[in-house]
């Protein structure tokens, strides 16, 4: 059976969500997270390799970029690679960014596609209940087709590249770091740790049985999303705003790839 990999960068669970229907159904299909710690050396021989993301900004989150530029990538690794961005907004150009850099290995993209998602950027609205009715139908169709293509190895034109989308994209992923100096903990905190555990950048730890952010944020808000307590939020933004994770996608299960694919 051939072997095929897909890789996924995840806040909510959304991006899991869509990496385990498509691996589910290639069959033989490792899923990896990206995260701090991901191994970047990657075997020979597979048939297929994917990336799952979200969409930060009309672009890339910063650590799948990174995770890009870094990672022993080459054209012997898969016959056939292919990128699928979640976002839940207006999407951007992130499936021409991920060529752009691929191509920097001398590797093209055979596919891309895009899949919307419930919308659940908190810092700027919550979790709206009516719009995720109706994504969580649009998206049962949606996947159907983008599997029957990645099985059956479609190839699809890659969107055009926009100086506009990639302006903004560059004057705001920048700032993504110091992000969590608007995040703090109230005193609803039980010192959990659930908010350490899926954080993709190891960017929290406890003090004192309290969260202490280190400048390493990745905007994912996976910490907000999934505190049990509300306590964590950002700045007075966010502390009346309804939450949200996958239905589907657990903390546990999250933290639990990260644990697998560290180094």
């Amino acid at each position: 059976m051939e072997k095929n990999r897909v890789y996924f960068f995840t806040g909510t669970g959304n991006s899991l969500k869509v990496a385990k229907d498509i691996a589910n159904a290639l069959g033989d299909c490792e899923i990896v997270a990206i995260h701090k710690g991901v191994d970047m050396e990657m075997p020979l021989g597979y048939r297929r390799i994917g990336f799952v993301f979200p969409v930060y900004y009309f672009g890339l989150p910063d650590m799948v970029a990174n995770f890009i530029r870094q990672a022993e990538l080459t054209k012997g690794n898969a016959e056939y690679y292919f990128a699928v961005a979640t976002p839940g907004g207006f999407s951007g150009k992130p499936i021409v960014q991920m060529a752009r850099l691929l191509s920097e290995k001398d590797i093209h993209l055979d596919y891309g596609a895009k899949i919307r998602m419930n919308a659940n950027y908190i810092v700027s609205y919550g979790s709206i209940g009516l719009y995720y009715v109706t994504a969580m139908k649009a998206y049962k169709k949606s996947i159907g087709k983008i599997i029957h293509d990645i099985k059956n190895t479609t190839t699809t034109e890659i969107e055009k590249y926009s100086k506009r989308y990639e302006k903004i994209y560059l004057d705001t992923i920048c700032n993504v770091h110091n992000m969590d100096d608007g995040f703090h903990a109230s005193d609803a905190c039980t010192s959990c740790e659930i908010c350490t555990k899926v954080c993709p950048a190891n960017n929290i730890a406890l003090q004192d049985g309290r969260p202490v952010f280190q400048h390493q944020c990745e905007c994912c808000m996976a910490c907000i999303q999934h505190c049990p307590n509300k306590a964590l939020n950002y700045q007075e933004k966010t502390q009346k705003r309804k939450r949200y994770t996958h239905p589907d996608i657990t903390y546990a299960e999250i933290s639990q790839y990260y644990q697998q694919s560290a180094t």
